[in-house]
């Protein structure tokens, strides 16, 4: 449509005009109670929130399509469409209709995008939703994230060697924040262009959006002192300029928000080597945040270990398990705390009572910071703060240190809930406009206001049982709605009853409405005090706002001391329900488990009991386990349980066993399952080798590796191949701890080769032509998979199963199906240790060639410094 055209009503050019500054939002256009949509909005908005599609009336050539929703429930329908990946501008009035003269002013107040909505009531409560925001430069990238909602704001910034090592973190990350929305810049790199257009992440081009606009915030009055303070030290530290991404972030959600950020109150910066590295594969095959069949945190270990009695504890606690700690000081300290939780079982129970009762006051910061929180929410608060103010009387008078210690960091904030209590009702109403919602005797102007409003409303009810009386006219009524005023309804069957004093005001269908002098009268007095009250009320609680901004960051403080509180309380009551104990750590490489278990399966496992195993791995004789047995005998979830026990205890968390003596990891790596992906164009075992690549690449000494069936994914004598010389790597050059299950049984003879591989099995009972998995895992190897016998147990048809045993004998018997084990040993696979250091060495010295001096930065060079000194370890 022309917005030119002659035929548009002044409104629809309005629409028009303001449309065409949001072409990619859907607009929402305030018009009376209604935000309608217009033309392709309309049509949009119609099919992805099911409302009718009607035309706005006009002539057959300049009808167009239209919809809209009631701005009072605006809400629910703005967030289906934020889930489904649209963005939305609201459109409302800038004046109030009745005072405006012509049309009426409007404007964009707000820009909602997937990664800058706050609505709490459509929110996950146990998920952050982050805004992530990347600048990748040749090598260097720098990565900045945030919650709007809650007010954090983290960002990083690293060199890599080689564009594939940077694509790798930064898939990672996105894995790991799980953004709702990404801005990037756009990239010429393929690899890095598939990730974008095939994930599921909604993304932004900054291009696209700030097309010539300067991305420095020095001048944003946007922004708090605190921000620029921790902007100047990052800039003065060479970690971001002025086209960083954490620029680029505060910038759009200045653009999209259109208000202050002062719930933004500081910028952590955070680097990868301060927590247990785990990758996208990882995360997945341990099933830490979400199960692998059910795809929710259902059947995951998040699932087990919360208890959390807060929605801040439960985001805090997936932070935990997905960023588990690497410094023993830290880690120890927070064993300590759930030592000091379990040894106090009435001190436990009483501070989970009281946790429940607390709202989520850290997403309350945003609308603090806006000041769009209501009297119910500041209720909640006080309400809240009073709990926590018991918590922290109950831990300082504990006599253990440790929970003492907690109680030191919890700020009541008693001054707040003493002034929310002075001035707000006990029971706010929901709807605020007209109704009183400030104490009677807090302010004395506002009680005389409302007591002649109140004294008013009576004369009204006692003038409409006297003008009954005087009239005769049962049925009459003295009404009121904001367009005419108060006025007296009489219906069209009494009309001759009417006195001649009434004043005809308007006639409907069925009745007619008239106003008296002495109505007119009190009407005056009566709406004046109404409104006097109304604006005297609201500027008694903007005061309010105002003094809670003020007090901001002591909330979002004492906010985040209460997630982690819970994070701890949680672990506490997993621990004491589920006999979890406490692990000793070491750094020395040793990982001693006894009667470990898998906290997942075990949790599923209710008609029978959980078999549990031993782990016994160190730097030297057992470095390397090969792991051999049928499948369905637990292979896998014994591996998985080493790691998840690793995870659990790094995170600060107890552990399902009898006893643990853990050293400390810097990553761990799976490579689990079978899996491809045919929309990057790679087959399964293409995915299986680029995951091993990355894999060996990265894998230090400190790190801990589950390798499952690697080489399964192409011919027996390629597989086997890559599986043996993968192995000889791992033993001789990386020497990580792994986890190495297989059914080439022909690798148990790398136990003879290397002193630091050694052979598992999966205990089995073999009863005539049937087995049973007895779940142990012992020293020794299998040559046998059992896989016939476990069809047989999956329920495959006798006749199949038979053919099958058939065609094995007769496979065994010749011998061209035979492995060579001498070939095996000494030709074929027959690798000097030498020629291995050498590959990686020259690895190692090209991506110290590739490095241009002439284009990083001081930081960039001590950054990459710190990685070539790290990989030269490697190389000792």
């Amino acid at each position: 449509m022309n917005k030119k055209d002659n035929n548009l009503t002044p409104m629809m050019e309005q629409y028009l005009k303001i449309k065409e500054n949001h072409k990619e939002e859907i607009l929402f256009f305030r018009l009376g109670d209604f935000y309608e949509m217009f033309l392709d909005d309309a049509v949009i908005a119609s099919r992805e929130l099911d409302i009718a599609l009607t035309k706005r009336a006009g002539n057959s050539a300049n009808s167009y399509p239209m919809c809209g929703v009631p701005y009072h429930v605006a809400d629910s329908y703005i967030s289906k469409l934020i889930n489904k990946g649209y963005k939305v501008a609201i459109c409302d009035q800038m004046e109030d209709p009745a005072l405006a003269k012509g049309l009426v002013k409007r404007g964009v107040t707000k820009i909602l995008t997937p990664g800058t909505f706050t609505d709490t009531n459509y929110l996950k409560r146990d998920e952050n939703n982050y805004l992530l925001s990347a600048i990748i430069n040749r090598n260097n990238i720098y990565i900045s994230y945030a919650d709007y909602s809650t007010g954090e704001v983290y960002t990083t910034f690293k060199t890599f060697f080689n564009f594939d090592d940077l694509t790798n973190f930064f898939t990672d990350e996105c894995y790991r924040i799980n953004p709702s929305e990404i801005l990037i810049n756009k990239q010429d790199d393929k690899k890095l262009n598939v990730f974008l257009t095939s994930s599921q992440f909604y993304i932004n081009y900054i291009e696209d959006i700030f097309d010539g606009v300067d991305l420095s915030v020095e001048e944003e009055s946007f922004i708090n002192e605190n921000i620029f303070k921790d902007l100047s030290t990052l800039k003065n530290e060479g970690k971001i300029d002025d086209y960083s991404s954490i620029n680029v972030l505060l910038k759009y959600l200045i653009k999209t928000q259109k208000m202050s950020l002062n719930h933004l109150n500081s910028i952590i910066y955070y680097e990868d080597k301060n927590f247990l590295i785990l990758d996208e594969h990882c995360k997945k095959n341990l099933e830490l945040i979400k199960g692998i069949n059910t795809d929710n945190r259902s059947e995951s270990l998040l699932e087990i270990l919360d208890s959390t009695k807060t929605a801040m504890g439960s985001r805090e606690l997936k932070k935990w398990i997905e960023e588990p700690l690497v410094n023993k000081k830290q880690i120890e300290e927070r064993f300590d705390i759930l030592e000091s939780f379990i040894s106090d079982l009435m001190l436990l129970d009483s501070t989970g009572t009281l946790l429940k009762q607390i709202y989520d006051i850290e997403r309350l910061s945003v609308k603090i910071s806006n000041k769009s929180i209501n009297p119910k929410e500041m209720v909640s608060l006080s309400n809240s703060l009073e709990y926590i103010e018991d918590i922290k009387e109950l831990f300082s008078r504990s006599e253990n240190k440790m929970i003492n210690k907690l109680s030191y960091n919890l700020n009541s904030l008693e001054q707040i809930r003493s002034e929310i209590n002075t001035i707000i009702v006990d029971d706010p109403p929901v709807i605020i406009d007209d109704n009183r919602f400030i104490k009677h005797g807090y302010s004395e102007e506002l009680d005389e206001l409302f007591e002649a409003s109140e004294k008013g409303k009576q004369w009204i009810l006692d003038l409409e049982e006297r003008e009954k009386n005087r009239t005769g006219i049962k049925k009459l009524r003295v009404k009121y709605n904001k367009i005419l005023g108060y006025f007296i309804e009489v219906t069209k069957a009494n009309i001759e009853q009417v006195p001649s004093d009434y004043i005809r005001k308007q006639t409907l269908v069925g009745s007619e409405r008239y106003f008296s002098i002495e109505l007119k009268e009190m009407e005056s007095r009566l709406l004046g005090s109404k409104d006097e009250a109304l604006k005297l009320q609201m500027k008694i609680f903007n005061s309010l706002k105002a003094f809670l901004l003020s007090n901001l960051f002591s909330i979002q403080k004492t906010a985040k001391e209460i997630a982690k509180i819970d994070v701890l309380v949680s672990l506490s009551i997993v621990a004491k329900n589920n006999n979890y104990v406490r692990p000793t750590l070491n750094t020395e490489g040793v990982i001693s488990i006894k009667d470990g278990r898998h906290p997942i399966v075990e949790s599923k496992f209710t008609e029978e009991l959980f078999v549990p195993n031993d782990t016994c791995m160190d730097m030297d004789k057992n470095l390397i386990h090969v792991i051999t047995g049928p499948n369905m005998a637990g292979k896998s979830t014994y591996m998985r349980q080493v790691a998840i026990i690793i995870i659990m205890a790094q995170m600060g968390s107890f552990v399902p066993c009898k006893s643990a003596n853990i050293s400390i990891v810097d990553r761990i790596f799976t490579r689990i399952g079978a899996s491809d992906n045919l929309a990057r164009g790679d087959s399964t075992f293409m995915v299986e080798m680029k995951e091993v690549s990355n894999i060996i690449k990265n894998a230090t000494k400190d790190s801990f590796l589950i390798l499952d069936e690697v080489g399964r994914g192409t011919s027996t004598y390629d597989g086997l191949s890559i599986a043996w010389s993968i192995i000889e790597y791992i033993a001789t050059a990386v020497k990580a701890k792994t986890l190495f299950a297989t059914h080439y049984h022909e690798l148990v003879n790398l136990s003879e080769k290397y002193d630091n591989v050694t052979n598992l099995t999966i205990a089995v009972e073999k009863k005539e032509d049937s087995i049973v998995f007895l779940r142990k895992i012992i020293e020794g190897f299998s040559n046998n998979s059992y896989g016939i016998e476990v069809a047989k147990l999956a329920g495959v048809n006798e006749y199949i199963v038979n053919r099958a045993n058939e065609l094995l004998t007769d496979m065994q018997n010749e011998e061209e199906m035979k492995i060579n084990k001498n070939v095996l040993n000494n030709k074929t696979y027959k690798v000097e240790q030498k020629s291995i250091f050498d590959v990686k060495k020259d690895d190692f010295i090209k991506d110290v060639n590739a490095i241009n001096v002439n284009e990083i930065s001081p930081i960039q060079a001590l950054n990459l410094l710190d990685q070539i000194i790290k990989k030269s370890k490697d190389l000792i």
